[in-house]
């Protein structure tokens, strides 16, 4: 039983990293579970024995890379006392999709490679609950550092959460499009430090 449980472990494995690769290659709406399968080595069954379809495999390719990045991104916004410590986050986070292949091939894969078609609908739920999650922790996460007056109050908290989002997202995508223009690592730390510096209150005199 062991060894079935472990086999069957495999093959998951060996399905999403072969999704990872066409998806890669051939876009997420062009790329069908029976070229996955062939990639992979096993049949469209044993796709559909581990994934209910397209789009909960995708998701699931997904969730292999984002989870362990969240989990780290959400635990400086529960513990974190200064800006700085978001700020190494986020460095970090860049910094991650420079060197780590995997992620690199699945963020190019959900920024560029992917289009929001009707058949992709948990997916797009997925995302628009995570940005409205991720929005609504740093709005908190600003709001506490302000009140401490750790964080200047000529940012409103609401704002600087949206704008953070939209610059990450931002410095994601176009580091994917276009990675020899950066200067990885260093750049990581430049990039969102010119972001986090208006935010910091001045020192008290």
């Amino acid at each position: 039983m062991r060894r079935t449980k472990e086999e069957a472990l495999e093959t998951r494995e060996s399905i999403l990293d072969a999704a990872e690769f066409v998806f890669l290659e051939r876009g997420v709406s062009r790329t069908t579970l029976d070229q996955i399968a062939r990639g992979a080595g096993v049949t469209r069954g044993a796709v559909y024995w581990h994934f209910l379809n397209k789009s909960d495999l995708f998701n699931a390719v997904v969730e292999r890379v984002r989870m362990p990045m969240e989990s780290i991104f959400y635990r400086a916004l529960e513990t974190a006392d200064t800006l700085d410590e978001l700020e190494r986050v986020c460095a970090m986070s860049l910094i991650e999709v420079h060197r780590d292949e995997r992620l690199r091939r699945v963020y190019t894969i959900l920024l560029l490679k992917c289009e929001y078609t009707e058949d992709m609908g948990s997916l797009i739920n997925r995302e628009r609950a995570t940005k409205e999650h991720v929005n609504i922790s740093l709005t908190s996460f600003f709001s506490r550092l302000q009140k401490a007056g750790r964080m200047t109050t000529a940012r409103e908290p609401r704002a600087s959460a949206l704008a953070l989002y939209a610059y990450m997202l931002g410095l994601y995508t176009d580091y994917l499009r276009s990675p020899e223009l950066y200067r990885m690592p260093d750049d990581a730390s430049i990039l969102t430090r010119y972001f986090f510096d208006p935010l910091k209150a001045a020192p008290a005199r």
